[in-house]
C-alpha cells in the first residue's frame, strides 16, 4: 500500500456532512498551501505545488476541489474529488491576473454546492493559514446576511484519531527514517558541511522509497543545535561539538520523524549527563501514554520531571504534538491540554533540551494504544559518539 484507498476519502468527506447537518452549516471550506497541505490532501489527496488550493463540502451533495488557473490537469491527476474548479483567489503569490483563462468565482462554487440556493452558513477550516484573497472572495459571495463560523475542530477532531491505513502508512515512513539514520550514521565524516550530510539524508530516503522529506531535514552542529527551528548550512561539522539530527520521511502522504544528538569522538561528561537525561525524560513520557489519560496531565509530569533533576531552565516545551500528513499537527500535548487521549491518536515524543551553548532533541513517532503506546521508531536509543 501506497496511499489511502478512495473508499476512505469518501467516508472522511461523509463524516464532515454528518456534522453539517448536526450543526445546522450549509457548507465547510478548507485551505492548504505548499507548506501545509495538510486538510486538502486530507480530503482529496491533492497536494498544491506554487498555487494554493481549497475544499468545500456542501451539507449534501459531491464535494469541490478549487485550484488556482494552471492547477487543473495536474489536479484532476491526483484528486479523489471528482470536481475540480479553477479560481483566481487560489493564484500564485506573484499574481498574475490569467487574462485567457476562464475561471470560476465563489458565487459560482456557493451556487453550484447549493442547487442554486446559495450559501448562508458557511464553517471555515485552516483560520491561521487562510490568505486575503479568499477570505474576501468568500465574504463578497455571502453578501452581508451570510455566516462565517470558524471550525477548524470539524476537521482536526476527524484527522487526531487514525485509520488502521494511516498507521500503517506512519510506520512505513517511520521505518523508511530508521534506515536513513543508520546511512547517515554511517557516512557522516567531521568536515562535511551540513548540508553535504543533508544530501546524504535525501539520497537515502529517496532509495529506500520515501515520496519525499516531511519537512527540511535538520542536520546543524555547535550552537545551532539551540534551535528548536532551523536549517541546515554551509558550516562544516567538527569533532566534539554536539550535532542534532532530524530525519522525517513522507510516505503514502504521512509524515515522520527521528531525532537524535550525536557527536565526534567522547561526549564530554556534563554533555553526555544531559544528553543521558533526556533520553530518560523522552522514556518517562512515553511511559505516562495510554488511552483515558488527560493529555494535559503528562505534559505536567514532563515538566516536572526537569524540575525535579534541575533541568526547570532548559526546558523549553512538551511532551508531544500531534503528528500526521503534517509532521506537526493538532493535537498538541501541553499544560492546558485537557481532551483525553483516545486509541489510535498518532503523535511525536519530542523531547528538548535547551542552553546557552547547545541543545539537542529525541523524537519518536507512536501510536496511543489501550494500555500504552506502540512506537514508530526506536532505533539508536543510547549515547551515540562516532
Amino acid at each position: 500500500m501506497r496511499g489511502i484507498p478512495e473508499s476512505e476519502f469518501q467516508e472522511r468527506i461523509r463524516r464532515i456532512q454528518e456534522k453539517l447537518e448536526e450543526h445546522n452549516f450549509d457548507a465547510y471550506l478548507v485551505h492548504s498551501n505548499e507548506a501545509d497541505q495538510g486538510n486538502v490532501r486530507y480530503l482529496s489527496d491533492y497536494w498544491p505545488l506554487f498555487e494554493s488550493a481549497g475544499v468545500i463540502i456542501p451539507r449534501e451533495g459531491e464535494p469541490i476541489l478549487l485550484v488556482g488557473p494552471e492547477s487543473e490537469t495536474f489536479a484532476r491527476e491526483r484528486s479523489k474529488i471528482r470536481k475540480v474548479r479553477k479560481l483566481l483567489e487560489y493564484r500564485e503569490p506573484a499574481d498574475p491576473e490569467y487574462p485567457e483563462i476562464a475561471v470560476s468565482t465563489f458565487r459560482d462554487i456557493f451556487d453550484e454546492v447549493s442547487g442554486g440556493k446559495g450559501v448562508r452558513r458557511l464553517a471555515l477550516g485552516d483560520y491561521t493559514i487562510l490568505p486575503m484573497p479568499v477570505v474576501e472572495g468568500i465574504k463578497e459571495a455571502l453578501g452581508e446576511k451570510g455566516e462565517i463560523v470558524r471550525a477548524e475542530w470539524i476537521i482536526a477532531e476527524l484527522r487526531s484519531v487514525k485509520s488502521a491505513n494511516e498507521i500503517a502508512l506512519l510506520r512505513e515512513a517511520h521505518r523508511i527514517s530508521e534506515l536513513v539514520l543508520e546511512d547517515v550514521l554511517h557516512r557522516i565524516r567531521p568536515g562535511m558541511t551540513e548540508r553535504e550530510v543533508l544530501g546524504v539524508v535525501y539520497e537515502s530516503m529517496y532509495r529506500h522509497g520515501a515520496e519525499c522529506e516531511a519537512f527540511p531535514n535538520y542536520v546543524f552542529g555547535g550552537k545551532k543545535t539551540r534551535n528548536a527551528i532551523g536549517r541546515a548550512t554551509d558550516e562544516p561539522l567538527r569533532e566534539g561539538e554536539l550535532i542534532q539530527l532530524c530525519i522525517g520521511a513522507r510516505f503514502g502522504g504521512y509524515a515522520s520523524s527521528v531525532g537524535r544528538p550525536i557527536i565526534f569522538g567522547k561526549m564530554p561528561e556534563e554533555i553526555r549527563k544531559r544528553v543521558q537525561f533526556g533520553l530518560d525524560a523522552h522514556r518517562k513520557t512515553l511511559e505516562w501514554i495510554r488511552e483515558g489519560v488527560i493529555a494535559g496531565e503528562v505534559a505536567v509530569k514532563f515538566y516536572e520531571y526537569f524540575v525535579e533533576h534541575g533541568y526547570a531552565a532548559n526546558y523549553l516545551y512538551g511532551p508531544c504534538h500531534g503528528t500526521g500528513i503534517i509532521e506537526v499537527e493538532k493535537p498538541w500535548m501541553e499544560k492546558t491540554s485537557s481532551y483525553p487521549l483516545q486509541e489510535n491518536m498518532t503523535f511525536m515524543a519530542d523531547t528538548f533540551f535547551t542552553s546557552e551553548e547547545y541543545g539537542f532533541r529525541w523524537e519518536d513517532g507512536f501510536r496511543v494504544a489501550k494500555d500504552g503506546v506502540e512506537l514508530f521508531s526506536s532505533a539508536h536509543w543510547e549515547i551515540l559518539e562516532l
